[in-house]
């Protein structure tokens, strides 16, 4: 029947005996019939809203707590008329013969049969209307059973109709007249699942209109956004919210104008509702996304100490949750057991627990990411044998993308237990090379090429003064090495190699300005006669030897405390010529000069022997 329900001047119900229940029954026929007269006279709003009230309050006299509430008023509405049919074509029931409120102390059963169907009348025991007696839950499947048994008898009725589950079948709204269903063909007439054919057409067109007119409104709305983000985040929210509008109109449509019935009412309500929830679902997400990400992308709302990634991912699990909450509850409505499969996941509660174990590892593991804050989006960085640029922290895993410009993605947990190296956070960045000079190269050359690139170094303005090294390290197989440790003041990677490349090129040159070369793997055969060893010089060594012996002053395998302190500072270092030297007074007697003001002095009593005058990165 009609579902749109409005305050209409109508008997209220009596539901605390069997008796006054009953009697309830037989005052809504009564109203019904001459609502049902009324609408068929003058087929207004009003009316139809009448028949609406009736119909509901006939469905309270029924106990429809074991339906899902998707199909609540339907089921209840149609099993109404049902139990209409079968009181007005069995004998009649004298509602005095039921307990009234009075008897009630003196009956030892909470249900009562009426005489001559296997209707119940009990009493409800739990629920907002415990203490109510109401038709039993069993009576939505045993009256249409009862009823198909009782068809062929005449209704007793003040209306012309052969039944009242035909009448509400048949049924239109204020948009539909009743001339224009007459006059329909009996083919269209006919029922299928439940509902007339013409209707079933009616519904159908109904949806494909609501389907063109949805999608020439999301056509509106893309040509309308421009390209502002703000704006695109904050209108994307318009077309979810325009399909559960639409899933609501089309719903009263239904339901009031159309009054489908049965098992297509079923089936088109369930459509509906879990179209309607669905996009309440798409709504809720897009409203987060578009709140957080208006955080993000409106500059008079930016907080430059919120991570976007992090902001991005709260919205998400903030939407994700919202929306299965929503699932849930629309779940609920179409009668799937949510409570039951909750209780199930309970008993299961270890299954389930190993079977999210990683995601669960994987969202912790992604917060972990952004409150240590590691590595940024955006940030270059090393991890085990892999390299690439941070994209993006989702909620399971992190996606990086690699020098050959593939895409990595690697689980949040995993990443946040590897050793990351983030190149973006260094201050500066390390230049180390090993220079390799021919052996040709003599003391004084050597000296020439390292005092030459120490000094280019400390003049480059890219170079960081405080972290030169350079120095002779030792002897290669094919050369003498000078190890070369700067640091460049950059932090983009680009940059890095520009300086690298010049100091290098510079080197090249200074290398080659000194008249010596760089190394590489070879033999020189040299022909010439062996002059022997030095005789004089092997038997001055010998004599030497010698004398260590009878000293007893052989050094090995140790020297001895009385020749180690002897030998304590006795070489000059640093060398004489050096900036850093003390010369003494007699060494500068010697050389024909004195001791002026600025040059340095050997340290005295009270000075620090090991104190350097100055400060050197060298």
């Amino acid at each position: 029947m009609l579902e749109r329900v409005e305050t209409a001047e109508i008997t209220l119900i009596r539901t605390e005996s069997p008796r006054n229940t009953l009697q309830s029954l037989y005052q809504l026929r009564h109203d019904l019939e001459i609502s049902l007269g009324a609408y068929w006279q003058q087929q207004n709003t009003s009316n139809a809203a009448r028949i609406a009230f009736v119909m509901g309050q006939i469905r309270a006299l029924i106990d429809l707590s074991q339906l899902p509430l998707a199909s609540n008023r339907e089921v209840g509405s149609q099993t109404g008329l049902f139990l209409l049919d079968i009181l007005g074509r069995i004998k009649p029931i004298d509602a005095a013969d039921l307990p009234g409120p009075d008897d009630l102390d003196d009956q030892s059963t909470a249900g009562f049969r009426l005489p001559g169907t296997p209707l119940r009348i009990v009493e409800v025991a739990e629920g907002d209307r415990a203490g109510e007696y109401l038709f039993s839950a069993d009576t939505v499947h045993g009256a249409p059973r009862f009823f198909a048994g009782l068809a062929t008898l005449p209704l007793r009725s003040s209306l012309a109709i052969k039944s009242w589950d035909d009448t509400g079948r048949q049924l239109a709204g204020p948009w539909i007249p009743t001339s224009w269903i007459a006059k329909l063909p009996d083919s269209l007439k006919r029922t299928l699942l439940d509902t007339p054919v013409w209707k079933i057409l009616l519904v159908i067109l109904f949806f494909v209109a609501t389907g063109v007119a949805l999608r020439v409104w999301h056509r509106i709305l893309v040509d309308w956004l421009t390209d502002d983000p703000v704006k695109i985040v904050r209108f994307r929210i318009l077309s979810p919210i325009a399909i559960m509008l639409a899933v609501l109109w089309l719903q009263h449509v239904f339901s009031f104008q159309v009054n489908t019935a049965g098992r297509f009412f079923e089936l088109t309500e369930s459509c509906l509702v879990a179209v309607f929830y669905g996009a309440a679902t798409w709504a809720v997400w897009a409203m987060c996304r578009a709140f957080f990400d208006t955080i993000i992308v409106d500059p008079r709302l930016a907080n430059q100490s919120l991570d976007d990634s992090f902001v991005r991912l709260v919205g998400r699990i903030i939407g994700v949750i919202g929306g299965v909450l929503i699932l849930g509850y629309g779940a609920y409505e179409l009668g799937v057991p949510v409570l039951s499969m909750i209780a199930g996941f309970g008993i299961g509660g270890i299954a389930v627990a190993l079977a999210v174990r990683p995601t669960l590892e994987n969202l912790i593991g992604g917060f972990i990411l952004f409150l240590d804050k590691p590595v940024r989006v955006g940030d270059y960085c090393t991890f085990g044998d892999q390299s690439g640029t941070v994209e993006a922290i989702g909620v399971r895993s992190t996606q990086l993308r690699a020098m050959d410009r593939t895409q990595i993605s690697i689980p949040n947990a995993q990443f946040a237990d590897m050793q990351i190296v983030n190149w973006a956070r260094c201050d500066t960045m390390l230049i180390r090379e090993t220079l390799g000079l021919r052996f040709e190269t003599d003391a004084e050359q050597m000296r020439h090429v390292l005092a030459k690139i120490r000094e280019m170094l400390h003049s480059h303005p890219r170079i960081e003064a405080e972290t030169i090294r350079v120095r002779f390290v030792g002897y290669g197989d094919s050369s003498k090495n000078v190890d070369l440790r700067i640091y460049a003041m950059t932090r983009e990677w680009n940059d890095f190699y520009s300086i690298r490349e010049d100091v290098l090129l510079r080197i090249d040159d200074i290398v080659e300005a000194s008249g010596t070369g760089f190394a590489f793997p070879s033999q020189t055969l040299y022909w010439s006669r062996d002059p022997g060893l030095d005789a004089e010089r092997t038997e001055h060594a010998h004599q030497e030897v010698a004398t260590w012996r009878r000293q007893r002053q052989l050094p090995f395998p140790r020297f001895s405390s009385t020749a180690l302190e002897g030998l304590s500072g006795k070489l000059k270092y640093p060398p004489p010529g050096s900036p850093d030297y003390f010369a003494t007074n007699e060494e500068l007697a010697e050389g024909g000069e004195t001791l002026s003001a600025d040059q340095p002095q050997e340290p005295d009593s009270e000075r620090n022997p090991d104190e350097k005058p100055g400060k050197s990165g060298d």
